[in-house]
């Protein structure tokens, strides 16, 4: 008899996979420590100028995971894609390490921004693709394991849910020790010259990745186009079709097998018209006009709503109903652009603080990173885990929501995300009273007072990116949710970037003539400020475009329908003959010949001819 205990038995995959999430890692922790010490220091201590190129390092950093993991889905899956970030990634810690070793200025000066480029296009891509796919080969063996066990074992989930939080868990202790030991055996663990561990390690790793291809389970490339396809594609139709006027009655879409209905109506002008669900903020209605059939071309032209498609002028209403989707969530994700601004000024000017203060106990700006990963990916996913468990999450929500069971999901989802934003205010707060502090207060200050805000930065983090996955989840249809994950980054991304304008517009407020002479705490005081004004503005976009709106998600409740009638039709059956009665609808009709099926065949195919034509 199988146990239980063999569905927690080790697999070769993962273990090949260890290191280069403990390297992702490590390089990150290294990076955030080290990269703004030394910007400062190239650019003749101009903090402006470093704060700029470390906020764009970051937010091109995200939005590569967008296109790396585009990339992976429609051309050359996980494997190739974690490679090609990989090997970027261990090219620019080995040009950290020859530029640190070379004694030519310009020759350090320009490797070390080659250096820059190839890591920001490899590590947090690399690190992201790696996590999935890690855990996909997490979900194989489980699936495996499941099906070998059979009926002979319960609580599969339960059991396949510890395994992920051992290996979860060991991803966490293997970096924290990593970073420990790293900062014991340099002495000064966020000097630049320590980068040649950091990329012996990277190198190791990646060649024991590449060693378990053979233990890897490799998915299957899309078929169809990529999901950025689709949506410019609509975009495409839709603006070709600008100056179609909106339709009356759903006669003029083009539904193609779709399930009818899902619209609302609308006042546009002197008459009501009707709308395709979801609502949209005002200037992306427009986006539908893709589904609408354009008459003057079908008479005139003979073309038929079918070969509209093919030449893609012309899109279904389920294309059309998920990019509104798309554009409902972006908008929302907007509102959470300040959260972006206090992440980007995590790895900048919560740096330059830590430079300001004495380091005491160990608590250097690595420690505080350390501190912040530690919130991020163990202590805030561990407790929503122990959450969400079923006994559990039943109990809160008898207590806190009385609505049905996906509106508790997307609900709890929204306060998690607004929770976010309120620990980011905070988390300002902390940061100006430190800053503070250091410019108008003569006694020392250790670095023990960042210990705060490095801990609610981490929360932030822990609670808004999650959350943000989670929200496309929820609304975005079942053929898309895949691009959850990228969703939270493309967010973050153009929201770090979009800091780079925003601290350049108070730039003189900021800094005066004398560079050395800073005024931060104006800048997180507004970021405070900032961030509870967007998450009122969150709320209310929430309740006014979110909530009680319809997204589409009944492809799932069509197949449920048809599974109700095929088990319908079979009890029926059953039960007709138990009574000796055949039923008509599956009892068998009498011969037919060959010539009978051609005559009807060619019957049908005159029809939809006709039908085509109209």
């Amino acid at each position: 008899m199988m146990k239980f205990h063999k569905l927690l038995k080790p697999q070769p995959a993962p273990f090949f996979m260890l290191g280069l999430l403990i390297s992702y890692n490590f390089m990150e922790n290294w990076l955030n420590s080290t990269m703004m010490d030394y910007l400062t220091e190239s650019l003749m201590n101009s903090e402006r100028d470093s704060v700029i190129i470390r906020n764009m390092q970051d937010g091109l950093s995200c939005l590569f995971v967008v296109i790396a993991h585009l990339i992976s889905e429609a051309y050359t899956g996980n494997f190739i894609a974690i490679t090609f970030c990989a090997s970027a990634s261990a090219m620019g810690s080995m040009l950290f390490w020859i530029s640190s070793i070379s004694d030519r200025e310009y020759f350090e000066y320009y490797m070390v921004y080659v250096a820059i480029v190839l890591i920001t296009m490899g590590n947090v891509a690399g690190r992201c693709l790696c996590k999935d796919f890690f855990d996909s080969q997490l979900e194989e063996i489980a699936r495996a394991k499941k099906e070998e066990l059979g009926q002979q074992c319960t609580n599969n989930n339960a059991r396949q849910d510890h395994t992920f939080s051992l290996w979860k868990i060991s991803v966490f202790l293997f970096s924290f020790v990593a970073v420990i030991i790293f900062s014991e055996v340099v002495d000064d663990n966020y000097s630049w010259h320590g980068i040649i561990f950091v990329s012996l390690f990277m190198v190791g790793s990646y060649m024991l990745f590449y060693f378990g291809y053979a233990w890897y389970k490799h998915e299957d490339l899309l078929v169809e186009k990529s999901n950025v396809g689709k949506f410019c594609r609509v975009c495409k139709a839709a603006y070709r079709k600008r100056t179609l006027e909106y339709l009356t009655s759903e006669r003029g879409y083009y539904w193609k097998n779709y399930k009818q209905g899902h619209l609302y109506e609308d006042n546009h002008g002197q008459g009501g018209v009707v709308r395709l669900l979801p609502r949209v903020p005002w200037g992306f209605g427009w986006l539908e006009k893709a589904a609408i059939i354009d008459k003057k071309q079908t008479e005139n032209h003979d073309v038929s709503p079918h070969m509209q498609e093919t030449k893609g002028e012309l899109c279904t209403v389920k294309q059309v109903r998920e990019a509104k989707s798309t554009v409902l969530l972006l908008c929302w994700g907007f509102c959470l652009f300040p959260y972006s601004f206090v992440a980007a000024s995590g790895n900048s000017f919560f740096v330059s603080q830590a430079s300001s203060l004495k380091s005491v106990m160990h608590i250097d700006i690595s420690s505080l990173f350390l501190l912040e990963t530690t919130m991020t990916d163990m202590v805030i996913p561990m407790f929503f885990r122990l959450v969400e468990k079923a006994n559990v999450a039943k109990k809160i929500n008898k207590i806190i929501i009385k609505f049905g069971a996906k509106r508790k999901i997307i609900d709890s989802t929204t306060v998690k995300i607004g929770i976010g934003m309120f620990l980011a205010a905070i988390c300002c707060v902390f940061a100006w009273r430190v800053e503070r502090h250091i410019l108008y207060s003569t006694g020392i200050m250790t670095t023990k007072a960042l210990i705060p805000q490095f801990l609610l930065l981490g929360m932030a983090e822990a609670l808004v990116e999650d959350g943000l996955s989670k929200l496309f989840e929820n609304y975005a249809s079942e053929s898309v949710r895949n691009f959850a994950e990228p969703f939270s980054n493309l967010v973050n991304g153009i929201g770090k970037l979009l800091s780079i304008p925003w601290f350049l517009i108070f730039d003189r407020w900021l800094y005066e003539s004398n560079t050395a002479s800073r005024h931060l705490d104006r800048y997180f005081l507004m970021l405070a400020i900032l961030n509870i004004v967007f998450l009122l503005g969150f709320l209310v976009y929430y309740y006014k475009f979110v909530h009680d709106n319809e997204f589409p998600d009944d492809e799932e409740e069509e197949e449920e329908t048809m599974m109700e009638q095929i088990l319908v039709e079979g009890l029926e059956s059953n039960f007709e003959e138990a009574n000796g009665e055949p039923n008509s609808a599956t009892s068998p009709g009498p011969d037919v010949t060959e010539e009978d099926k051609e005559i009807e065949m060619e019957q049908i195919s005159e029809h939809d001819h006709e039908i085509e034509s109209i």
